[in-house]
C-alpha cells in the first residue's frame, strides 16, 4: 500500500541540550512539539497535506518502541521504517476504492458500498466484528457530488397571501406534500463560498382544504366545482411534476469540513458524512412541467371510489423562482418561491371578485 504520509526524517527526539540550530533546520517544513520534560518532537514533512495524514500512524507504538530501545548513552535515534506504524485498518477504511463489481449508493450524508462477492459469505454474526473509524476531513475537494431529497409542504399564494379559508381552491396546510429528488454538485469557489448546482425532479401536491370540490379543466380556465349530490368527498388534489435546474451560491463557514464515520463489515461499508458549522445561501431554479393529474377520492352508496384524470389543467409549462437554503451541522432546510404563476395567464380559478386568481407556488421543508 502506498503510504499516505512521507517522512523525510520520521521522528527525531532530542535531549534538552540539543542546539536550536539543529531544530530549526528546514523550518518551513518542520513542526516542533514541546514536551513537558523539556524534550522536543520534530516532524519534517514535504507539505501540509502530508502532515494532516499523520493521524493514520500509531504514534503511541512509536513512543513505546523508543522507550524500549533508548538508553542513557543514546543521545540521538532515528526510526527508519515508518510503514511499520501505519494503522492499516484505518487507512484502508478511509481510502477504500470501489471496483467494477461493487455497488455504491449515496443518499444525502450517507454512502453505502456493497461488494457482492464478499456478501455471499456474510451473515448477521459478522456485524459484531465490524470496524468503525471516526475522523474529520479537513481537505476541500474542488467539486463533490451527492444525491439528496427535499421533503416538505407546499401551498400557493394569491397576491402575496394564502387564499381565504372559504375559497374553493384553498389548500390544506398539512398533507400538501412537496418532494424533490436532486443530483447536486458542490463546487468550492474560494474561502467560505461554494456553488451548489444540479438537476432534479420535483412534485407539487396541492390538496384542497374542502375535499368536496373537484378540480376540472373548464372551457376557459381551471375550475373548482362541488361534487355531485351523493358523492361524499374524502380527498381532492392537483399534482404537477417538473424537471429542474438549480444554482445556489452557499456560504459555508466551516469551509467544507466534515466529520466522517466509516463502518465496515464483510462486503458492506457505510460512511456517514456530517457537516460542521453554519451555512446559508440564496439562488435560483428553472423547471419544465413533465406531467400533471388530479385525483378525487369519495364515497358513493357506501363504496369507496377514486377518479384520476391526466391533463395539462392550464398549468404553465415553465416555472422559475428563488431558492433559499440554511443549515447547521447535520440539519439542512430549504424554501422555494415561484416567481411566475402556477396557471397560464387568465386561466386561473375565478376568485370572489369574479377575476382569474393569480396563484404562485411556495414550498419549504428539510433536505435529507
Amino acid at each position: 500500500m502506498k503510504p499516505l504520509f512521507t517522512l523525510l526524517a520520521l521522528i527525531l527526539i532530542f535531549p534538552a541540550t540539543a542546539s536550536s540550530t539543529d531544530l530549526v533546520r528546514g523550518k518551513q517544513d518542520t513542526v516542533i512539539i514541546e514536551l513537558n520534560n523539556n524534550s522536543k518532537i520534530v516532524i519534517i514533512t514535504k507539505s501540509r497535506e502530508d502532515l494532516a495524514s499523520l493521524e493514520n500512524y500509531d504514534i503511541n507504538q512509536m513512543v513505546r518502541d523508543l522507550n524500549d530501545q533508548l538508553s542513557d548513552s543514546v543521545e540521538y535515534m532515528e526510526i527508519q521504517d515508518g510503514k511499520a506504524y501505519v494503522n492499516e485498518d484505518e487507512v484502508e477504511m478511509k481510502d477504500w476504492k470501489i471496483s467494477d463489481d461493487e455497488v455504491r449508493i449515496k443518499l444525502g450524508g450517507v454512502e453505502v458500498d456493497v461488494d457482492p462477492d464478499e456478501m455471499d459469505d456474510w451473515d448477521e454474526d459478522d456485524w459484531g466484528d465490524r470496524k468503525k473509524v471516526t475522523y474529520e476531513a479537513e481537505r476541500v475537494d474542488k467539486t463533490t457530488h451527492h444525491f439528496n431529497i427535499d421533503i416538505g409542504l407546499n401551498n400557493w399564494l394569491e397576491d402575496g397571501s394564502f387564499p381565504e379559508g372559504n375559497s374553493p381552491y384553498t389548500v390544506k396546510s398539512f398533507g400538501s406534500w412537496y418532494v424533490g429528488l436532486n443530483s447536486t454538485n458542490r463546487t468550492w469557489v474560494g474561502g467560505p463560498l461554494f456553488l451548489e448546482w444540479g438537476v432534479g425532479i420535483s412534485w407539487y401536491n396541492w390538496k384542497l382544504q374542502d375535499p368536496d370540490y373537484i378540480i376540472e379543466e373548464g372551457a376557459n380556465e381551471i375550475e373548482f366545482n362541488l361534487a355531485p349530490a351523493g358523492q361524499n368527498g374524502k380527498k381532492s388534489k392537483l399534482t404537477a411534476s417538473y424537471i429542474n435546474v438549480t444554482v445556489v451560491p452557499m456560504f459555508d463557514f466551516s469551509k467544507g469540513r466534515r466529520k466522517i464515520t466509516s463502518i465496515e463489515s464483510g462486503g458492506i461499508r457505510i460512511k456517514k458524512y456530517s457537516r460542521k458549522g453554519f451555512r446559508f445561501g440564496v439562488g435560483g431554479y428553472a423547471g419544465y412541467r413533465i406531467g400533471s393529474h388530479t385525483k378525487f377520492k369519495y364515497k358513493e352508496d357506501g363504496d369507496r371510489e377514486k377518479d384520476k384524470e391526466r391533463d395539462n389543467f392550464f398549468l404553465e409549462n415553465f416555472r422559475y423562482g428563488i431558492r433559499a437554503q440554511i443549515g447547521w451541522k447535520g440539519v439542512e432546510l430549504f424554501a422555494n418561491y415561484d416567481l411566475n404563476d402556477v396557471f397560464s395567464a387568465n386561466r386561473g380559478p375565478i376568485n370572489a371578485d369574479g377575476e382569474n386568481a393569480n396563484l404562485s407556488a411556495i414550498s419549504f421543508g428539510i433536505t435529507l
